[in-house]
């Protein structure tokens, strides 16, 4: 007897269908307010932006070597420090089909961006099973700092969304499918060579979940020790790098002006690093609009110092008016918050607070920044979908 119109089974499958062309319509939408006048917004195209097309197209130059002669090198130099990486290397095929030009460079940038859309949605989907997760990119969409930021070729966004990645293919590993550690591991070190500060932040990541998840990994040790080997063996450019420019990270430090780097007493350094780190947990900082808005509106108005401690940001990475995180949404990211704590005890809630915790590790080491710390966007967006 075959089944009626209305069966059960039939409108699950339909939902599933439903809810997969919703996706693909909310990762349109995503790419078309990525790109739509990409060359024209933001009105700068800054030099961070531009040397990533420039050092491509030199490295294609030189026979795919660096400035020093290193076949493939790991970093490529800026303004005299190395913080220039997988984001060089996603600019050859686009500069040698295209060449030089504003709309290649960023349009490069935000089709790699997509892969946070879709992490997204797929953790909503697999991970906390929600009915609704197709709004995984439209969420991520209308974040008015990463609205900003992945209509530019800043790395990143390209860290940010490797992160993502990272956090889908584990979650699908605590999941029980195993070999998603894989992947995870591979997103999480492309991740680690895209942006200078995302180094501190998948190390602090990847060590909480090894604490929190150990008997897990302990259980699957066998899986747990080829993604070891795994790791090892994505660790060797890095190490490369280490020998042959030994130096290099002190310099970064120097250049960025890090307190950690100047001769201070180490329990003085320890409470820098934390009142830093703190700034990229305040929520007024993310979610209060631009400072300058409200003193303009209200110039009266006495708020506390500690209100915008936080707001250190430059003029070009703000979106006047608004937040970082739309300030609306503050009711949600809080519920999920909650939520995430009560819930603790459950592998993908626990693992989005430990990527909150993780996100302000890197810019504590120099100040806190939106750029250094956008990362913090990817469990905040994914928390308030969670509700």
């Amino acid at each position: 007897m075959s089944e009626s119109p209305t069966s059960p089974v039939m409108v699950t499958d339909r939902t599933r269908r439903l809810a997969f062309w919703l996706f693909l319509l909310a990762l349109t939408v995503y790419l078309l307010t990525r790109l739509i006048g990409l060359a024209d917004f933001p009105i700068y195209f800054f030099t961070d932006e531009a040397i990533q097309t420039q050092q491509a197209a030199d490295l294609v130059t030189r026979g795919f070597r660096g400035g020093n002669g290193a076949i493939l090198p790991t970093y490529f130099e800026n303004s005299g420090q190395f913080n220039l990486g997988l984001s060089v290397y996603a600019q050859v095929i686009p500069t040698l089909i295209f060449g030089k030009h504003i709309f290649v460079t960023r349009g490069t940038a935000v089709l790699l961006t997509l892969v946070a859309a879709v992490s997204l949605g797929l953790m909503l989907k697999e991970a906390f099973k929600s009915r609704v997760w197709w709004l995984g990119p439209l969420l991520l969409a209308a974040v008015p700092a990463w609205f900003l930021h992945s209509r530019t070729a800043f790395e990143t966004t390209l860290m940010a969304s490797l992160y993502a990645a990272f956090l889908f293919f584990y979650l699908r590993y605590r999941n029980g499918h195993l070999k998603a550690l894989y992947p995870a591991l591979i997103a999480g070190a492309l991740a680690f060579y895209s942006y200078s500060p995302g180094q501190v932040i998948v190390v602090v990541t990847g060590l909480m979940l090894l604490i929190a998840d150990a008997r897990y990994h302990w259980r699957h040790r066998k899986t747990a020790l080829k993604g070891l080997v795994l790791i090892v063996l994505l660790a060797l450019p890095y190490l490369r790098f280490t020998v042959t420019q030994g130096g290099a990270q002190f310099q970064h430090l120097s250049l960025l002006n890090s307190y950690w780097v100047k001769p201070l007493p180490l329990w003085e350094k320890l409470g820098m690093y934390f009142i830093r780190y703190v700034k990229g947990l305040n929520p007024f900082y993310w979610f209060w609009p631009n400072p300058s808005l409200i003193e303009r509106l209200w110039p009266d108005l006495t708020l506390p110092a500690w209100l915008f401690s936080a707001r250190t940001d430059l003029a070009r990475h703000t979106m006047f008016g608004y937040g970082h995180l739309f300030w609306a949404t503050f009711p949600f990211w809080l519920a999920g918050l909650i939520r995430c704590i009560r819930r603790f005890q459950d592998p993908a809630h626990r693992t989005l607070i430990l990527a909150t915790l993780a996100a302000p590790s890197g810019a504590a080491l120099v100040d806190w920044g939106i750029t250094r710390g956008l990362v913090f966007i990817i469990p905040a967006t994914d928390r308030k979908s969670v509700v």
